[in-house]
This record gives structure tokens, sequence and C-alpha cells, in this order.
């Protein structure tokens, strides 16, 4: 965001540190356009330089982009463009996509996001819920495309306390408030944002406590659990959810390392109360004792 004069610039002039684009894979760029524009989506067209691809957008409601990328399109693809490939090079890490990624927004734009997913990308809307906030309560509801293969949640409250506000208050509007990656082994994923010095989210023991008066687990499964700060959740059908929270950045949001086993579909509702509280005493200056 460092070109001067840039879309991205001028976004983290007003916004501070932020997503100011997104892209969603389609398989018909033009169509997707198309589709956009009849239910009076903004095209937006930035400045295009030199060997840079053109690539479709629109603006979303909060004045941030999505682009529009066509896969299996004809001719070089816009990484081929923008970006030199090393066919040698070999992955460093072991997270595999972006699981979902949730939105912080006032109180009363939660209707005309969900009506743009809906009537621009014809995404489908989960059933509101209402989530603890040590301040208050936060109110979530989840698009998800047709696919499943791209889920968004969409957070707001109306008390002013509460993460979901101090996050539209350093945004100055809505904002990201955390993206979560997918992985197939949470334990190694942790084990590596540990020694790369990520700052997770410190959980209380007590929680570990709690887990083991609900769930037949071995000791040591509850201590390897403490140790990484993996918080886990299960469905009825049996299917399970690891997942563990950076700490977040400038008050804004954070990232999520999430692993999920035997078709969890959920987001680990049931967690996030503890999640708030360890993030609610992180603000206070709490301290955790370690794991011994």
């Amino acid at each position: 965001n460092a070109e001067p004069y840039s879309f991205g610039h001028n976004f983290f002039e007003a916004h501070g540190p932020s997503l100011c684009a997104t892209a969603l894979r389609v398989k018909d760029e033009q169509a997707a356009l198309q589709r956009a524009t009849d239910f009076r989506g903004q095209p937006f067209r930035g400045l295009v330089g030199p060997n840079e691809c053109e690539v479709p957008a629109v603006r979303a409601p909060d004045g941030s982009l999505i682009y529009l990328v066509e896969q299996g399109k004809q001719g070089p693809s816009l990484y081929d463009t923008d970006f030199r490939l090393d066919a040698a090079a070999m992955p460093s890490g072991g997270l595999q996509r972006i699981d979902h990624m949730a939105l912080a927004l006032p109180a009363e734009a939660l209707d005309s996001w969900v009506l743009f997913y809906k009537s621009l990308f014809d995404f489908a809307a989960d059933d509101e819920v209402v989530l603890p906030d040590p301040y208050g309560l936060v109110k979530s509801r989840a698009l998800r495309s047709h696919c499943g293969s791209l889920r968004l949640p969409l957070n707001i409250s109306e008390n002013r306390n509460t993460a979901i506000a101090h996050a539209l208050s350093s945004y100055r509007g809505s904002g990201v408030h955390h993206i979560a990656f997918d992985c197939a082994d949470i334990f190694s994923e942790v084990a590596r944002a540990k020694e790369s010095g990520v700052p997770l989210l410190e959980i209380p023991l007590n929680y570990y406590d709690d887990l083991a008066a609900r769930f037949d687990f071995t000791d040591e499964f509850l201590s390897e659990l403490a140790y990484y700060n993996v918080l886990y959740d299960r469905d009825a059908q049996g299917g399970e959810l690891f997942h563990v929270y950076t700490e977040p950045f400038e008050e804004r949001f954070f990232f999520e390392i999430i692993q999920r086993k035997g078709g969890y579909a959920g987001y680990g509702a049931a967690n996030v109360a503890v999640r708030l509280a360890a993030m609610a005493k992180r603000r206070s200056g709490a301290v955790r004792k370690p794991v011994l």
C-alpha cells in the first residue's frame, strides 16, 4: 500500500492497516461482473501499469474492492504477469487455504452486506446467532458460496466496549475481523508459528479443566492442547474442530489456524466466550501462568 496515488495507498490513509481488497475465484469473470453490475454493483477500474493484468472488480459496501479472477483463463495468469515464479521453490508450511474470513461491521450495515453478497454473488446466508462478549453481545451471520469453499461470517455489536466496537473504532468503519487458515496438522503448524515468534493468544488453564469434564481426553492430550493454546469443539455428529488464535494486530484483526475433522462445518461458537475473555484479559494486561 505504499505506491503513491494507488487505491491501496488511499485506503490505507483512510483506514490504517486494513484489507483494501479481496479476490473471488470465478468460472467466468465477465459473466460474474455482468451479474454484479445488473444488481447495481459499482464496477472499479484502476490504473493498469505496463505488463500488468486488468482484473475486473466491484466495490464492496465499505468501499474496498472485490476482484473477480477467472480460473483457467487462456493466456498468462495474473501470477505469471505480476510475479516471478520459482519452479524449484519448496513449500515452507502446511497452511492449505483460507477457511473463512470474518468481518466487523457497524450494526446498521449487516442487512446491506447480506443483501450485497446474496444478490451480486448468489451467496447463501446462515441463520443469525448471538455470541457473548465480556462487555455485551455480538450478533453474527455467516455467508457462504454455494460450492462451500468461501465463508464470510459478518459480526456486529451495538455495545460500545466489545471487541467488535474496538475494531470499528480503529478502522473508522467496517474492516476485516479475522482470517482463518486451514491445515492438516494443527499441532505442527502451531509449533511452527511459535518457533517463528508469532504471538499466540493465551487461553486460561481453567478452559482445559472444563474440557476434561466434558470429554474423555487423556491428561497427555489435554496438556498438549494447553501448551499450544488449542481450543476444541465437537458437533452432534462427532465432527471435531481444533483452532488457535494469534493476538490482535493493533486491536484490529487477528489470524486463526484451524483444523476440521469428520465434517465439522461450524466456527467454534462454543469457544467464542473463552476467546473474547482471553482478548479482554490481554487488553487489561493480565498474564497467564506458564504450563508446567
